[in-house]
C-alpha cells in the first residue's frame, strides 16, 4: 500500500476522506453518548471544561492509526493520524474544537473553524447562507 502525498489529492478524494472521518466521529459519539451524558450530569466542573474532557476521551477512542507527529494549533483536540483507504494511505491532521452550551435549543458553530457548508433553519425557515451560493 502506498502513501499518497496530500498535495496530490483530488477534491473528490479529500471529500471522501472527510466523509469517512465524519462517519468515524459520528460512531464514536453514538458509542460514547450515554457515558458522556452521565459525566455531564455528575461533574461539578464548568460546562466548557467538561466538554473539552469528553471531547478528548471520545476522540482517543476513535478508530484509526495515530502518528507520532506533533500537531500545533489552539483547538481542544488535535491529532496526526493515518487514514487507511483501500488503495492508499493518507496522512490527516484532525482538529476538533469543543463547544458547550447549557441551553438545548441552540448550537453555535464558529464558521472560521469549519470547512463545511452549514445549512440553518430558524423557526422552520431556511436562513440564507453560504450553502446556497
Amino acid at each position: 500500500m502506498t502513501e499518497k502525498a496530500p498535495n496530490t489529492l483530488s477534491l473528490n478524494e479529500i471529500e471522501e476522506i472527510e466523509k469517512l472521518t465524519l462517519r468515524w466521529i459520528f460512531q464514536a459519539i453514538y458509542d460514547f453518548g450515554i457515558e458522556a451524558d452521565e459525566i455531564f450530569r455528575k461533574s461539578p466542573d464548568r460546562v466548557k471544561d467538561i466538554a473539552e474532557d469528553i471531547t478528548r476521551e471520545l476522540l482517543d477512542r476513535l478508530a484509526g492509526f495515530n502518528t507520532q507527529e506533533r500537531v500545533y494549533g489552539t483547538v481542544d483536540y488535535k491529532k496526526a493520524r493515518y487514514v487507511i483507504l483501500p488503495d492508499q494511505t493518507v496522512r490527516q491532521a484532525l482538529f476538533i474544537d469543543s463547544k458547550a452550551e447549557k441551553e438545548n435549543r441552540t448550537a453555535t458553530i464558529q464558521m472560521s473553524q469549519t470547512s463545511i457548508c452549514v445549512r440553518q433553519k430558524r423557526s422552520g425557515v431556511d436562513v440564507i447562507g453560504s450553502w446556497q451560493s
